[in-house]
């Protein structure tokens, strides 16, 4: 008999959750035995890729008087949000996780190993990849003045990293200072901040404050005038890998991560990337590309840019469709048992 399937969570920005909810949804469709149902009332499984929204008070009114089966993705770190967690351990049939973080805060709760399976935040490959372009045609098909940058080394950053409830304020997960702390140790007749996305008021306030080179792929007069711009700034998902490919570093500069998703992104681009020890970097990166401080991220730039450097890594062990598709596969078939 045929197991249907409503998947829970989106976000409508066309970001990383919604991109969870489209691969997801895909993945299954395409497995024999389940199918996707828009009618939660008439769904086997409840699964949830974003685990928060099945906090509302109306989802738990649902479960308590339906009780489904559900599967709950982990999103984050939860070095915040672990007694929300404990509310769910004994209302949950699966716990996904993408980090070995995750996995030891889960059984920390109490989260017992039958009942965790690992699935990282699938980046699709297909789109994610070394492009064979010059820097002049990559410059030219984003729209940048070749002139700007060359000869400079480009320094990534394509996040959210305001408060969406207050501009003017730094979202402490992504910790915009610690980006902007490394760039003050760099040559700024050498290197320029490349920045794209939305919701860049407060980077590019401190760029102009320290005097940092940078650029802003998007419409810079909502920074301006501090509007919102999550619905002008977001870029296509097709657009990014133009932008991996043209810097030489990206930088992951958070506190709190489940992923990030810009480590896989960047590894699949062949594009060099150092991280704080957040998410699935210490999975994905070799030690050495993880830093401590602005000083130990400015030395691994260095290095990293030297000649004939090649930076190893996991990537390929995790991220491919077929793998993606053969571990929600095993998902669905432990919960319904």
């Amino acid at each position: 008999m045929m197991k249907k399937i409503f998947i829970l969570g989106q976000e409508g920005t066309g970001w990383s959750i919604d991109k969870d909810r489209y691969y997801t949804q895909k993945a299954i469709e395409q497995i024999d035995g389940y199918e996707i149902t828009n009618n939660i009332f008439k769904a086997d499984i409840i699964y949830a890729i974003w685990w928060n929204k099945l906090q509302s008070r109306s989802f738990k009114i649902f479960n308590f008087i339906f009780k489904k089966k559900i599967i709950a993705t982990i999103t984050n770190d939860l070095s915040h949000q672990e007694n929300l967690v404990k509310g769910l351990v004994n209302k949950v049939d699966m716990f996904v996780y993408a980090s070995s973080k995750q996995k030891i805060v889960l059984e920390s709760l109490g989260v017992k190993s039958q009942r965790l399976i690992f699935n990282p935040f699938y980046v699709d490959e297909n789109i994610f990849k070394s492009l064979n372009l010059s820097k002049e045609e990559l410059s030219n098909s984003l729209n940048i003045d070749y002139k700007d940058i060359q000869n400079k080394v480009l320094i990534g950053s394509f996040q959210r990293d305001s408060l969406g409830s207050d501009l003017s304020k730094p979202k402490w997960q992504k910790d915009p200072n610690m980006l902007i702390n490394i760039m003050k140790l760099l040559d700024k007749d050498k290197f320029v901040l490349l920045l794209a996305g939305p919701r860049r008021h407060y980077v590019i306030k401190q760029c102009k404050k320290y005097d940092i080179p940078y650029i802003f792929l998007g419409d810079e007069s909502y920074i301006l005038n501090n509007k919102d711009d999550i619905s002008i700034n977001s870029l296509a998902t097709e657009q990014m890998p133009y932008l991996y490919n043209l810097i030489e570093v990206y930088i992951v500069s958070s506190k709190s991560e489940g992923g990030p998703k810009a480590i896989p992104e960047s590894l699949l681009c062949k594009t060099k990337v150092i991280s704080t020890d957040v998410g699935f970097s210490p999975d994905l990166l070799s030690p050495q590309y993880i830093y401590k401080s602005s000083e130990d991220a400015v030395n691994q730039i260095n290095e990293l840019l030297k000649d004939k450097i090649v930076q190893e890594s996991k990537v390929c062990d995790f991220y491919s469709f077929e793998l993606f598709q053969k571990r929600i596969k095993n998902i669905l078939n432990k919960v319904i048992k």
